[in-house]
């Protein structure tokens, strides 16, 4: 059966200006399994798209890509995965290509970022994410390993570590993100403009989308869904400020298809990828 790619990309071996590669990991996942699944659920998504973007009014085709298609990664070992990534990404990168990742559970993120510094020293991190991810360390591989952003802290310094959505954690976790509490409710666009004029104008940045940034009415299909998320209109402002910046990849991570029967997870997913390949050009 031919492998399934990305709306409309390029295959393996050919040469674009951005590379797509998935990464099917959930070796961590305690609470609801199934993000390995989120790489193809994408792909498959996002043959319900066109290649054309009206809100932004961008267009696919004028953006060579290629899907180079799923590591075949370490399910028993986060460290070796993130090198994994790391690799897959350091590749990409010499080919003067940028990195887009589908995950896979919020981890991959790590590999990432740590072959992104190397070519950015002055990265600025964007994560839209529903969870403030400095929680407690999980098990595995016989060691302890901690969250992705706990991780990545230790690779980007917070002054350029930028968030968006976080809305779940404990207050002690809420505290040491920085992030005012009580939180408000006066409306996310306004959020998406402080934090947009925030970041330094000709800085590169790499995004991090974790899919239960979005309400679950429009993308139930995650593991740990959170009420009081981003609309879809509210991202569309985002990215309406970001094809202004310097965007240099990203990654699209911990959908879980399998809790939406419907697909209509997989294809918002994938929406939201093909809007944020349109900021790449």
């Amino acid at each position: 059966m031919e492998k399934l790619v990305f709306l409309g990309a390029n295959k393996k071996g050919l040469r674009g200006e951005a590379a797509i590669i998935g990464v099917p990991f959930d070796g961590t996942k305690s609470n609801r399994p199934g993000t390995r699944f989120g790489p193809e659920a994408i792909r498959k998504g996002s043959h319900s798209l066109e290649v054309y973007g009206p809100y932004l009014d961008r267009d696919l085709d004028n953006l060579d890509y290629i899907d180079l298609g799923d590591l075949e990664v370490s399910h028993g070992s986060v460290e070796k995965m993130t090198e994994q990534v790391s690799e897959s990404v350091e590749k990409v990168l010499k080919m003067n290509m940028q990195p887009i990742l589908l995950g896979g559970e919020h981890t991959i993120t790590i590999g990432a970022v740590k072959a992104m510094i190397k070519k950015f020293p002055d990265l600025v991190i964007l994560q839209l994410d529903a969870h403030t991810d400095f929680c407690t360390q999980h098990e595995g591989d016989g060691s302890y390993y901690l969250e992705a952003l706990k991780q990545i802290i230790h690779e980007i310094p917070p002054d350029r570590f930028y968030r968006l959505g976080v809305r779940s954690g404990s207050r002690e976790e809420f505290l040491k993100s920085g992030i005012t509490l009580p939180l408000a409710f006066n409306g996310e666009i306004r959020d998406v403009g402080q934090v947009l004029n925030s970041i330094p104008k000709d800085a590169p940045i790499y995004v991090s989308l974790d899919m239960d940034v979005f309400d679950p009415s429009v993308i139930p299909g995650v593991s740990h869904p959170v009420p009081m998320g981003l609309t879809y209109r509210e991202f569309v402002q985002l990215l309406r400020g970001l094809v202004w910046r310097k965007l240099v990849g990203f990654d699209a991570v911990e959908l879980a298809p399998e809790y939406d029967q419907t697909g209509i997870s997989s294809v918002m997913a994938a929406s939201a990828v093909r809007d944020l390949m349109t900021c790449l050009m």
